[in-house]
């Protein structure tokens, strides 16, 4: 179902951009004939299109609940496909996390430096890594796992992960990071040791 929302989602937006680009070129062509009736035809459309995905946009997250996973479950980042999961545990002081980027595509590498994190304290409050996710790509059935560090002294309960690119929060449904922000994945006991290094393995078969 997830898989199909999201291909919605960006049909959505493509229908939204091809209408805006009609509108576009029947008011140049109403401008340059100078029909009104035709220009304020092209500007209604378009301003009903938009109005209707802006809607669409906006209404995910006011329908989707709240929730927060257990301990060691995924969250899922599509493109066309749903290749890229991210789990969490804490790590091993109150203020650090370990992500677990895992791969399970078939041959092209995901982009792990492509998700925002946001942690989120005792108190409720967020707060952003003091260092970023690593660029390094994540090739087809790896696994990388890095430690994010929060600001000394907060004490984290949980995460969230969405997409941080601009462009997905144009897209209604399950991508939009607004929507998926509304997941939070929960934190266990803290590791008897931590590192702060990024580290790649091969995925076992």
């Amino acid at each position: 179902m997830d898989q199909f929302l999201r291909l919605a989602g960006m049909l959505l937006l493509i229908g939204l951009l091809l209408t805006l680009a009609a509108a576009l070129l029947a008011s140049v062509y109403a401008i340059g004939r100078g029909n009104r009736r035709l220009l304020r035809n092209a500007l209604l459309m378009a301003a009903a299109a938009t109005t209707v995905h802006a809607i669409l946009v906006l209404a995910g997250p006011l329908l989707i609940p709240s929730r927060v996973l257990a301990e060691g479950s995924e969250v899922s980042f599509c493109g066309f496909d749903c290749h890229l999961h991210v789990s969490a545990r804490r790590g091993a002081s109150p203020d650090a996390v370990v992500l677990r980027f895992r791969s399970d595509a078939g041959a092209v590498p995901e982009h792990p430096g492509w998700l925002r994190v946001l942690a989120y304290d005792t108190e409720g409050v967020s707060h952003e890594p003091l260092d970023p996710i690593s660029a390094t790509l994540l090739a087809a059935g790896d696994t990388l796992e890095q430690t994010l560090r929060f600001p000394q002294g907060a004490r984290i309960e949980r995460a969230v992960v969405t997409w941080r690119e601009w462009d997905r929060y144009l897209v209604p449904g399950p991508g939009n990071p607004l929507v998926q922000a509304r997941t939070s994945l929960a934190l266990g006991d803290a590791e008897s040791n931590g590192n702060a290094d990024t580290i790649v393995r091969q995925e076992e078969s």
